[in-house]
């Protein structure tokens, strides 16, 4: 091989190698600064610290857990108050805007200082929490190397008298047509999820979810009082005349179809169709802790598995010891199930009985498939 040869062949592997040196550096995290004897290569760490859990702990306590140990540079914890936090007012001179203000910590501040614990932060507030007063942490975190991150984390003041409540009939599906006195009135036939209070207690803070739906339709009490042998009907669907929310002492407000004056109605403000129809997980999840209170599995027989949202669910069960397990063999069958039927638990009127003579209830209440049947709908009356 000539000189000329051997010199082209070098001249290949070196520029080859060029490139892949070129290319090695795009995909580390590297950086360079330049010095007297030209450009240095070094290394680095470009990636923000992320946080993976926030949880309200009890009345004066919350605890972000992050990826990595961090600092808090600057923070504000502050109740929202709807009229400022909505705010689109501005201002043309150097006055803030009602809703800045607020999250500068001007309006509404509560004192609180931080804890640090390797990769968790606790905020310890100077004063309890009202329970269901809405709350907003924002914050300013640094790693050890000095990337940021900027969050705002709202919360639910902390509930420390959790009710403890049992699903007893649901309506899966809306009824399309209506009858005379519906077409008169404007109401119609929709879904609902009926409950009974088991245990006195605050609703502030729990929610009624879908594995069908998703977190996106997810129902979130408001913060109202309720006593044991209560009844509250939840109704999925805000369609028609009378969806008033009952959420002070009188229980006549309601007059759409499935309401009662002697129980609690209260409506989402979904107006689309909800639940499963014949498959479906509902929980009621208290959010401050992620415990669930009660759960309902169904499924049609031809299903054999879960989507992937009530999967997500199903592991929930699998911990709750509500269930066996959350293995779509437990769930109800309900093939016969129809638009004008509804599944009921069987042992719902006991177990008001029960808690009326003061005999107090697992918690959670055990559930299985054989506890559940297809009746007419009678919301408000076990």
């Amino acid at each position: 091989m000539t000189f000329t040869k051997i010199k082209e062949k070098l001249l290949v592997l070196g520029e080859a190698l060029v490139l892949a040196g070129i290319t090695i550096v795009a995909v580390l995290p590297v950086s360079c600064k330049i010095t007297e004897q030209g450009i240095k290569i070094i290394s680095g760490d470009y990636v923000p610290p992320v946080l993976n859990s926030f949880a309200v702990n009890d009345e004066k306590t919350v605890t972000l857990e992050f990826s990595e140990s961090v600092e808090i540079t600057g923070y504000v914890v502050s109740r929202v108050t709807d009229d400022l936090f909505f705010s689109q007012e501005h201002s043309d001179t150097i006055d803030l805007s009602p809703a800045i203000e607020r999250a500068s910590g001007v309006y509404s501040s509560v004192g609180c200082s931080i804890l640090y614990e390797d990769n968790t932060v606790k905020f310890v507030l100077d004063e309890q929490m009202e329970i269901g007063e809405e709350y907003e942490l924002y914050a300013q975190v640094q790693d050890s190397v000095g990337n940021t991150l900027t969050l705002a984390v709202p919360f639910t003041g902390f509930n420390s008298r959790v009710p403890q409540l049992m699903i007893t009939e649901i309506q899966t599906e809306s009824v399309s047509s209506q009858n005379k006195a519906e077409k008169t009135s404007g109401t119609y036939r929709n879904e609902y999820v009926e409950l009974l209070v088991l245990k006195s207690g605050n609703l502030a803070g729990l929610e009624l979810c879908s594995g069908y739906d998703g977190e996106t339709k997810k129902y979130k009490f408001p913060a109202i009082d309720v006593t044991a042998g209560e009844i509250i009907v939840v109704h999925m669907r805000n369609r028609g005349n009378g969806c008033i929310s009952e959420e002070t002492d009188d229980l006549s407000l309601a007059t759409s179809s499935y309401t009662s004056a002697e129980v609690r109605d209260l409506w989402t403000d979904i107006e689309t169709t909800t639940l499963g129809n014949k498959t479906d997980i509902i929980i009621v999840r208290n959010l401050a802790d992620s415990r669930l209170l009660d759960a309902v599995m169904y499924r049609a027989s031809n299903i054999e598995a879960w989507t992937k949202t009530m999967i997500d669910y199903s592991q929930l069960l699998d911990e709750a010891a509500i269930y066996a397990s959350g293995d779509i063999e437990n769930a109800f069958i309900t093939d016969s199930l129809t638009a004008t039927k509804t599944l009921h638990r069987t042992d719902a009127a006991t177990c008001r009985q029960q808690i009326m003579e003061g005999i107090l209830p697992a918690d959670p209440v055990p559930s299985s498939g054989e506890l559940w049947t297809i009746a007419e709908p009678s919301p408000g009356t076990l």
